[in-house]
This record gives C-alpha cells, structure tokens and sequence, in this order.
C-alpha cells in the first residue's frame, strides 16, 4: 500500500506540475496546429482517393496514439502528402480485380499491415536503420511526389472529369488533361486561383496566418452565396465536399476491417510489398522530422521507441477509418514554433481537430473541391525543396545519383518500386563507400611529428609504416593483402600497421592477415602491427594471430596520440639494426652513404614548417602569428608548401603575406585609417588561396648535396633557408644561410684557411 500510495502521490504531482506549466502552451500550440492542418487533413484525404472526412478522422486517431507512445515532444503524426500519394497508387485499381471490395476496405487492410510492420521494426530495436537512408532519397521523392500530387489535382483545379480517359501513367493524366482544356469549368478554376493566392500570400500577412483555412473558407462561402454548388448550373457547377461523401458531423466508432473479419489471402499477399515501401517511407519521414526539429529543441530522440508510436498508430488507426498517417514536418514545425512544450501538444491539436469535426462538420461540406486542390498545388510546390535539391546535388556524385535515381523514378515507375529504388540506391552508396579500407603511409620526421601521404607514395625505407582506417569487414578485406603489398621495396625489412581506426573487423580481416604475414615471411619481411585496441585484441587472440605474430611485435592503443606507433618504430628500427649487425646488407639506402664533405645531410635541421598549399591567406596569417609567439627569431622563417604528396610546391614568405594583406587598402589615405578601419582592409583579400601569392620558383636539394652546391643555389634563388627533400620531392628538413656559412667556416678552417687570414 505504502508503494503504491508513492507512486499515486508522485503521478499527481507530475499532473499538478504539468498543468500549472505546460498545459497552456500545449493546448495553443496544437490550435495552432489543427487551425492549419485541416484543410489540409482534407485535401490530403483527395490525394489519397478518399473523401475528406477521412483525412480528418487520420488526423485524430493516428495524432493520439503516436503523441501517447512516441518520444518527440514536436511531433504531429497524422496524413501527410508523399504518404498519401503511395496510398493512392497501391489502393486505386485493387478494387476493378476484386469483385465486391471497396477502396476503403483496401486503404484500411494496407493501413493495418503497414501499422504492424512498423511496429514490428520498433519491437526488434531497428531504429537505427533510418541512418543508412540518405537525405537525397527523402528530397527526391518527396519532390517527385510533388510533381504527381499537382498532375492529379489539374482536373479538380479546371472542374474537369477525365475518368474516361484511363489514365493511369502521369503523362497519360497530364496528356488526358490538355485534352479537356475546351470544357474547363471557369468558376471551379476561379475559386482555386483564390485559394491558390490567399495561401500564397498569407505568409505576408503573418508567418502563422491560417491561409489554407481562410482560403477554403472564403470561396466556400462564395459559391455557397452565389450558388455556384446547386444543380441548376449544369456544366457550370462546382462541386463541393459533400459530393464526394457527406460529412456527419460525428466522430467513426471502433470497427474491426472488412477484410481483416473476411481475409482475402491473394489481395494480403498483393498488398504486403506495398505495405513494407509505405512502412519504411513513413518511419523515414518521421525519424527524419523529428530529428531535424530536435537539432533545434535540443531534444533527444529515440527512435526506436518512435517506430513503435508509428506503427500503434497505424493499427490503431485502421480500426477507426483511418488511412496510413506519418509525421508531418509542416505541423510539427508550427507544433514547435507556436511554443508546445510536451508531446501533449499533439495530442491537443487532435482534440481541436475532434472538436471542429463534431461542431463544424456540416459547415466542411460546403468546400469546394477546387479550393481544396488549390491548396494541393501550392503544397506541391513547397514540396519541391529547392534549398534542400541543390544541397544534394552539389554534396557529392554518389549524392546526384541518389537524387536522381529516386527523382526520376518517381515519376515514371509505381512509387512502391521509387521508393525500394531509392532505400537500395542509398545501400550501394554506403557500402561503396565502406568496401574499401583507407590506406595511407606515415613518414616520422625529426621534430617528433608525422607526416601522412597518400599509399605507395614514401620514398623507399627499410622501414614502411601503414595506416589503416575504415571498415575491414569481408567486402573490405577482400584482397587487401595484395593491395597492402604494392608499399615494398627492395629495401623494406619490416612493414608496420597501424590498426587504431578500423571497424567491424572479423573473421575474413583475420584470414587476410594471416595471408599477409606469410607473404611478408616469405620474402623475409617482419610484420609489426600498433594502435590496437580492445575488440581487435579480441579478434587476434580468438584467431591465434597473436601467437603468430608474437607478442614483441604487437604494441597497444594509448591515450597519447602516436604514443604506440612511436613504440612500433622503435622496433621496427631495432630489427633493422640488428640484420645489419649480423652482416645483412646496407638496409639504410643511398642517402645513408656519408660523404667525406659536408653535405646537406650534416648541416640541415629537420625543424622546419610544412603548409600544405591548398589553404587560404587567413588560415596561413594565423600559422605564422603562433609561431612569432613562440620564437625568438629576429628574421621570421617562410612557410614551405607542400602539395597533397607531400612535394615541395613553394615558398611563402612574411614580406609576400604582408604585401597580399596590403593590397585590401589601395585607395585609401592611410592617415584616415583608425585599427578598425586597418582590420577590415585586411581582412578582404582573407579567402585568397596561399597560391596565388607564393614563390614557385623554389628547388630544393637532396641531403647528399655539397655545400657548395648548397651555397650556391642559396644565392641564385636569393633564401635565408633552403629545404632539403627527399628522392621524390618531399621536404625532410632544411638548411640555413647562417649554417652554411658556419659549414664554411669550418671548412676553411680544416684546412688552415680562417676567416681571419
């Protein structure tokens, strides 16, 4: 007793809390919301073939249900557009091959199985999946959708009947179309231009303006007054609501689906596939609103619960006349920005809804089908998101394939099949993108850093040190091994790999491992592998690699970055040093070979400051204020750039960055410029690439080069310091005037010759 007296006690403090805080802002913000989503409740109910009343009841039962179980705060879940056109297209010509079914006994059983398999997805924790659908299937057939809903509405909007027509392609509607323009009804397409303007620019008035109910209303009470709806106007006469089926003004009782008491077992079978398409398009939909709304509430969403909101939804909905609902990213914006606070919100706008239903039911059968399919055509439009189309088109080709995959085929194949296009399209993206490990190369250099070049671009070292990143499941791992192979050399000796990034690795990563470290035995190549972390420790140990490999050879994960591939190199070297002591051959290469003059190898230091020459002016002007701050050189030193391998592409020196900055304040009387003023000329010429202002006229030389080749090129090329690179251009150090001249003196001095004499 005393626990569940707890428990009573801490629920009604919730409610006494919730009422006193919330409820006010809940219960405005989801009038907000049924004040602009019933008209379109309505219109949404025509896109899907059904009369209006029916887009109503959705939003009522699948609003509660989904607001009840779901997580997002924001979320509206009721008809929406792209829904209902895939509901259009699934139901329409089931009942001309079924004797006796209707289309709302059709619409109902695909509502229940698309309910059931959504929350059958919730149940077995599969929200996740919602990741791997791109955002470019999502723009592309919503947009594609647009198109199909404005196509349908042209003949409501003219007041003309192409029924007779059989048209069922979308250029066979548009075609059928063109072909009634002689017997267009001027009055049904009058009332929708109105209502196409008063939607149009209502957000002129105000953001939140109701324009879609001002708009039904105003022309319904126009033909209503006028008179345009009776039957004496003949070919005339606009049709209303209350053609299509009369709204009773009462809310639907609970009732079990016509073929759900009467199964008919080819028909279930028939509907299943459109049922998944319109399962996983729903769960898209409002995985996607919700999260979109959540980067702004800062809320966090689960999405697995939220499956399960949508498919209860569903079910629930099929049994009170409802059609297939999701969320609605037009409510669920005005849900947020009108101030709701709980998931309450929703639930309100579905009890508004319930209200206006009840109380103003035979008023909403005086609305014209063109004010209606007005509405439509607008909302059509702003499906096509232009924003969100050319972000697609412009991220990435994979992204402009998507796009229009999807796209296209919405347009010219059934929607269910767009739809498994689009979801499949996504896959291949990412497992494109995920088959293939990312392999580069990692160059030490003196100042303790390292350097990353792309795979097989290193100079020739007895030592190749490989980084591995990505995925190495069986699609990744397939001839990895050989691919690995193309970095030896005649002088490698021990290849290390670094493994810290690596994902999803099992048993094929292990198989192609161990097909490595054979090859590598083979030619007498030891392997030495860093960066390990837990999970792959696992794998090597349950595989028995790890004895194979040995203990010695293996280094693990740190906390400090390259602390263990410091520790894997210092091995690596070890062994190197130790076959050269047995007697092996020279494994360090040409540039190891000491000159008995001074070269650039005993004069140069490795502390010198690599840029890579694809950045800006502003990103170089902070590079060299840090390194101002933490030097005490009278004469700064010049960046050397370097190209995406690494070899030396230029010199950027001070004087050049100074003189480009400048250029922002030609013009200009510098007797008139206060620091501000000063700033802001600068700061013009920001986004300029670094190439464009620097020297490219720089060579290096190799580290066997004389100094007197050294002082050389330092006088012809008119340098302080001079970088030295490797056999394939890449800087490994530099040398200085000061210490070449100090070579020199050296020199002069080895041989009785000093400075003095």
């Amino acid at each position: 007793m005393g626990h569940v007296k707890q428990v009573r006690d801490r629920v009604g403090n919730a409610v006494a809390r919730y009422v006193r805080e919330d409820v006010r802002a809940d219960a405005v913000a989801g009038l907000t919301v049924a004040v602009m989503g019933v008209p379109q409740a309505m219109g949404y109910a025509m896109i899907a073939g059904l009369p209006p009343v029916y887009g109503l009841y959705t939003s009522i039962f699948t609003c509660l249900v989904a607001a009840a179980l779901g997580s997002s705060r924001h979320l509206v879940t009721g008809p929406t557009n792209a829904l209902c056109m895939v509901v259009l297209n699934l139901s329409v010509h089931i009942p001309e091959r079924y004797e006796g079914v209707g289309i709302l006994d059709v619409v109902l059983l695909l509502t229940l199985l698309t309910g059931v398999i959504q929350l059958l997805f919730g149940l077995l924790r599969l929200g996740g999946i919602v990741r791997y659908v791109s955002n470019s299937v999502v723009v592309g057939f919503t947009a594609g959708a647009g198109i199909l809903i404005a196509i349908n509405q042209l003949q409501n909007l003219l007041g003309v009947d192409i029924s007779q027509a059989h048209a069922d392609r979308s250029y066979e509607v548009v075609l059928a179309t063109i072909q009634s323009l002689g017997s267009t009804n001027l009055y049904a397409l009058g009332v929708g231009v109105v209502t196409m303007l008063i939607v149009v620019y209502s957000h002129k008035i105000h953001r939140r303006f109701p324009g879609a109910l001002v708009g039904v209303a105003v022309t319904g009470v126009a033909v209503y007054l006028l008179g345009l709806h009776e039957a004496g106007m003949g070919a005339l006469r606009v049709e209303i609501v209350r053609d299509m089926e009369q709204i009773s003004g009462s809310l639907p009782g609970a009732a079990i689906p016509e073929l759900l008491r009467h199964p008919n077992y080819d028909l279930t079978r028939e509907l299943a596939n459109g049922a998944i398409a319109l399962a996983l398009l729903g769960l898209v939909e409002a995985a996607s609103i919700s999260r979109a709304i959540a980067s702004s509430s800062g809320q966090r969403v689960d999405f697995t619960r939220e499956f399960v909101g949508q498919g209860a939804s569903n079910i629930v909905g099929s049994f009170f006349s409802c059609f297939a609902g999701s969320g609605s990213f037009t409510r669920s914006a005005v849900c947020y920005a009108s101030g709701g606070r709980t998931r309450m919100a929703a639930a309100f706008s579905a009890v508004w809804t319930g209200l206006a239903l009840v109380l103003l039911g035979p008023v909403a059968n005086m609305v014209p089908k063109a004010a209606l399919a007005g509405m439509l055509i607008v909302i059509a439009y702003t499906m096509i998101d232009k924003h969100r189309l050319g972000l697609s088109w412009r991220s990435s080709r994979s992204s402009r394939l998507v796009l229009l995959g999807t796209l296209g085929s919405t347009l010219v194949l059934p929607l269910e099949h767009a739809i498994f296009l689009g979801v499949f399209l996504s896959l291949l993206v990412v497992l494109r993108s995920t088959g293939k490990t990312d392999l580069t190369q990692l160059i030490p250099r003196g100042d303790s850093g390292f350097e990353e070049l792309p795979f097989n671009r290193a100079a020739p070292s007895p030592v190749v040190t490989v980084n591995m990143e990505g995925d190495l499941y069986f699609a990744a791992a397939e001839d990895l091994d050989h691919e690995l192979l193309k970095c030896i050399t005649s002088q490698t000796r021990v290849i290390v790999l670094r493994m810290k990034r690596l994902r999803a690795v099992g048993s094929t990563a292990m198989a192609m491992l161990e097909h490595f470290w054979s090859l590598l035995r083979e030619r007498g190549i030891h392997l030495v592998v860093c960066g390990i972390e837990d999970e792959l420790e696992r794998v090597l140990t349950g595989s028995g690699l790890r004895k194979q490999i040995r203990e010695r050879n293996i280094f693990y994960a740190d906390n400090k970055l390259f602390q263990s591939t410091e520790l894997a190199l210092a091995r690596a070297w070890s062994i190197v040093e130790v076959e050269r002591r047995q007697g092996g051959a020279d494994l360090a290469g040409p540039e190891s070979q000491m000159s008995q003059e001074i070269t650039a190898s005993d004069i140069m230091s490795s502390r010198c400051i690599r840029f890579g020459d694809q950045h800006q002016l502003r990103e170089a002007v902070w590079l060299m204020s840090e390194l101002h701050k933490h030097t005490k050189a009278i004469s700064p030193e010049p960046l050397f750039l370097q190209d995406r391998e690494a070899r030396l592409g230029g010199e950027l020196s001070p004087w050049s960055v100074l003189q480009a900055l400048a250029g922002g304040a030609e013009g200009r009387d510098p007797d008139e410029l206060d620091d501000a003023a000063v700033g802001e000329c600068l700061r013009r010429d920001f986004k300029t690439s670094i190439q464009a202002i620097a020297r490219h006229d720089v060579a290096g030389v190799e580290v066997t080069t004389p100094l007197a080749r050294i002082i050389e090129k330092l006088v012809d090329q008119d340098l302080q310091v001079l970088p030295v690179c490797d056999v394939d251009g890449r800087i490994t150090g530099l040398v200085s005037a000061d210490g070449s001249l100090r070579a020199l003196q050296q020199t002069l001095s080895s041989n009785g010759e000093g400075i003095d004499d």
